[in-house]
């Protein structure tokens, strides 16, 4: 685990007001020795409140992975609401045993984060910076897990290799220059990389993530459906009938991603021989992003710390131009984070969708339409 992604993590948690959280909790003890169900209704409904962190709802896996490693889970968010929601119905006709386990509860809290303000302390103190993107960059993760990569050098960087070039098409579609992809951060574990990209980029990947799983949660009912024909006797004719339009489906959805990304986000300027070329190279990435869906990599956009322009004493003209910029950059916020929020319902994977489509080297068979 690295200290500066745990310092924005225990950062983060420290925004709750922990002394408020005990002071209704010792509240709620003593409403329901006394019966007083108003008051009960109420101080449950404040406590979920102070601990359901909007920062901690939006976190991608890797932060999550953290704060579920220092034991933090339960405290925080859903995951906190959970907790307290069990506490409270597991033992509800004895008075005693639940106010017992709501003490046992505020006590590991107040441990809890009297940790997090010691770990922060030390960690300010030793000059340990919180890990973000820099700028108004966008921050794409690659989360690999061992049974992703066999913990083999060979299919590590055969994986870097293929998502530098998506970042490098993607960046020719915006015209931006496509340079080398830069890694901003490696973390172990399953491993992780980290590199920054424009805005622009990565609203792009995260348009094709939404598109790529809705087309896999759309397969993977068609998917289980046909097994359910074909548990009920279904004859063999219908189930391939199904899934020839289980292939078709596929295939005609990957050709419109490709097309609506070259549509909506290629520059005017690039000449048509070239835009030809790009949408070969596209539709090989978006089969390729669906082929890391499926075979267990998470993929992450973390977007930077944005914050509202101070327009006193600027220039009318001036005043508009930032205020303007900060609504673009809090649209594309938004629009990664939809992505991201699809991304996490996607549930089990491993169905192999895309066998349908090769493995996604389209570009590998047409060097001509790699950027360079």
């Amino acid at each position: 685990m690295d200290a500066s992604k745990l310092l924005h993590v225990l950062n983060d948690l420290s925004e709750t007001d922990e002394s408020y959280i005990q002071e209704l909790i010792q509240n709620l003890k003593s409403y329901i020795r006394n019966n007083n169900s108003d008051e009960i209704t109420n101080t449950i409904q404040e406590i979920k409140n102070e601990i359901k962190l909007s920062t901690i709802e939006k976190y991608n896996k890797s932060d999550f992975e953290i704060l579920e490693k220092i034991g933090g889970r339960n405290y925080y968010g859903k995951w906190g609401e959970y907790t307290l929601d069990d506490i409270l119905t597991i033992n509800s006709y004895n008075v005693n045993k639940t106010i017992e386990d709501l003490q046992e509860y505020a006590d590991d809290r107040k441990d809890f984060t009297d940790r997090i303000e010691r770990v922060l302390d030390d960690l300010n103190e030793l000059g340990i910076k919180i890990h973000k993107p820099s700028g108004n960059n966008f921050e794409i993760g690659l989360l690999m897990p061992d049974s992703y990569t066999h913990k083999k050098i060979p299919f590590i960087t055969k994986d870097l290799n293929r998502w530098d070039k998506i970042f490098k098409t993607f960046k020719e579609l915006n015209g931006e220059t496509p340079d080398d992809s830069e890694l901003n951060f490696v973390s172990n574990g399953s491993l992780q990389f980290f590199i920054d990209n424009s805005p622009e980029v990565a609203v792009c990947l995260a348009v094709a993530i939404e598109r790529i799983v809705n087309i896999y949660k759309k397969i993977t009912e068609i998917r289980v459906t046909r097994l359910k024909l074909k548990e009920l006797g279904i004859n063999t004719t219908e189930q391939k009938s199904i899934e020839k339009q289980e292939k078709e489906i596929l295939n005609n959805e990957i050709d419109k991603i490709s097309l609506d990304i070259i549509k909506d986000f290629a520059t005017k300027n690039i000449e048509k021989g070239r835009i030809n070329e790009l949408k070969i190279a596209v539709k090989g990435h978006v089969t390729y992003i669906a082929k890391c869906v499926d075979g267990g990599m998470t993929i992450e956009i973390n977007s930077p710390e944005v914050n509202e322009p101070k327009t006193d004493g600027k220039a009318a003209s001036e005043a508009n131009k930032l205020k303007t910029d900060y609504d673009k950059i809090l649209k594309q916020v938004e629009l990664t984070q939809k992505s991201m929020d699809v991304l996490k319902t996607i549930g089990k994977t491993g169905i192999d969708i895309v066998k349908y489509l090769g493995n996604g080297n389209a570009e590998d068979e047409n060097e001509n339409t790699e950027t360079e």
